[in-house]
């Protein structure tokens, strides 16, 4: 008769199996070490169907008016074309808000960053608190706007001709420097001239997001702002992932060690290079989906050392994740993101929670699935749940009702926080459409099948909260012990 078994540890606890450290928004702890003789691995799982998040406070939401659909100053402004910014008086649904970073604070309190992008209007990095697990969040603050004036067509900014695009894809992660640690966002910039060109931009947060900039706009004439450093050593960086946890407790002797999103634009003309030539994506996979082109980007994560949080030593890419060759439409795996979770487990292997993407959207910012893979390193990784057997994945069907919704059309960006026994929370963005809707009534960036009618919403830039079981599995020979939790993963028939 077999057993199921549990490696239990003196001094351990269950919520030790898996360190929720992969934000970095915080140093990460030091794991116990256990010189890798247990080796286990955890098994995710996904409990029930995500829900959206509802905000109070902050700026102006989607649901605010007719907007949603409509010219979307109309709803930014209280009055149009003049006026002030109009926000957020109630309780809406959490849009558009994506790209989220999540921590623990005090109390069981969630800490949140958010990407604030309206379409063709506005950016900016919003901050809020949760005491719910992430299902309603109160915004504190927003800093860096693009825009700060109504209307927001505003020539001297990187806005002009109804843009939004300013700072985006939010990252904060404190550095052991010397003589005491300080806490940096970093965030890419979007102007032509330097996103996915140049360094990340880099603000020094280490006495508090207010005092930031309320307004911050990049234009072409001045793509970095006054006074703003950018990154060095990041090859083409689109983003940071996370901090491998485990490093980063001094800066002399254990630098800080981040995955990071290289991303390489291309063009039909010019595809990425690297990318094979006969295994491009089509227009006839993405057109119909999203009315968009084939994308030729290339992306991959990798790996880099700092010890100031400015100057970065790249160390390679990882691999087993993506294969940007891969150009499969549906089940592919072609492009992976720049926001997801890193996790450490009890063996000091590693956990990596992430988006891909594949052919079927003209675009690289890896959309279709969120997955698992685990490695021993942090550099060589084998993915667990992949598009085959994804832990959230688009539907490409676009239903009317439910949660489906807000997530049909585009998911990424996971955040998980381990909850406690064989319990998680992942915290992710969603899309109800292939990309944002601009107008009443449009067919754009949705099947061409399907055109929303004027009273329906656009659902885009949507914060999900999805809740995760996990259970461990083990791999190796280990003390042989009755499990009276249920955390371990039921084994396989014996033959």
């Amino acid at each position: 008769m077999r057993k199921r078994n549990l490696l239990l540890v003196a001094g351990a606890s269950l919520a030790a199996l898996v360190l929720t450290v992969g934000t970095a928004m915080a140093d990460p702890p030091s794991p116990p070490s256990f010189g890798g003789l247990f080796p286990l691995t955890v098994q995710w799982s996904p409990s029930g169907l995500p829900q959206p998040a509802w905000v109070t406070n902050g700026p102006w939401t989607l649901g605010q008016g007719p907007a949603t659909l409509d010219h979307q100053n109309k709803g930014l402004c209280d009055t149009f074309p003049g006026g002030t910014l109009q926000n957020n008086p109630g309780t809406n649904l959490m849009q558009p808000y994506y790209f989220p970073q999540i921590r623990r604070g005090p109390g069981g309190r969630l800490d949140g960053y958010f990407d604030y992008r309206i379409k063709d209007t506005d950016e900016a990095v919003a901050h809020g608190t949760s005491t719910d697990g992430g299902l309603t969040w109160s915004v504190d603050g927003v800093k860096l706007r693009l825009n700060g004036t109504c209307p927001a067509n505003d020539s001297s900014t990187n806005a002009a001709g109804n843009g939004d695009n300013g700072q985006g894809h939010p990252f904060i992660m404190t550095v052991p420097t010397l003589p005491t640690p300080k806490t940096f966002l970093y965030t890419i910039d979007r102007v032509s001239s330097v996103g996915d060109i140049g360094g990340l931009t880099i603000h020094d947060i280490t006495g508090g997001f207010s005092g930031l900039n309320n307004i911050e706009p990049v234009t072409t004439a001045t793509p970095v702002p006054a006074g703003i450093t950018q990154t060095s050593g990041l090859q083409n960086p689109d983003g940071i992932l996370g901090v491998v946890p485990g490093t980063g407790t001094n800066p002399l002797t254990n630098p800080t060690e981040i995955l990071y999103l290289k991303k390489v634009k291309g063009s039909k003309s010019s595809p990425a290079a690297g990318l094979d030539p006969t295994k491009l994506c089509t227009n006839s996979q993405s057109q119909p989906y999203t009315s968009k082109n084939a994308n030729y980007d290339r992306t991959e994560l990798r790996i880099a050392t700092t010890a100031d949080g400015n100057t970065f030593t790249d160390g390679g890419a990882v691999s087993g994740l993506n294969n940007p060759n891969d150009n499969a439409g549906i089940g592919g795996f072609r492009y992976v993101g720049p926001n997801g979770t890193i996790l450490r487990q009890l063996d000091g292997s590693y956990g990596l929670f992430f988006s891909g993407g594949n052919c079927q959207d003209g675009d690289s910012d890896a959309y279709h699935f969120i997955g698992y893979a685990h490695s021993r390193d942090a550099v060589h990784w084998t993915v667990d749940n992949g598009a085959s057997n994804p832990l959230v994945q688009v539907d490409y069907t676009y239903p009317t009702t439910g949660p489906q919704k807000y997530y049909s059309g585009r998911v990424y960006g996971p955040q998980v926080l381990v909850n406690g026994l064989g319990s998680a929370t992942m915290i992710f963005s969603g899309y109800r459409t292939g990309k944002p809707l601009p107008d009443v009534g449009t067919g754009l960036g949705v099947p061409t099948a399907y055109t929303p009618v004027a009273t329906e919403a656009a659902n885009y830039r949507t914060i999900m909260v999805q809740q995760l079981h996990f259970c461990i599995g083990i791999t190796g020979p280990i003390p042989l012990l009755t499990d009276p939790t249920g955390l371990i993963c039921p084994l396989p028939p014996a033959h």
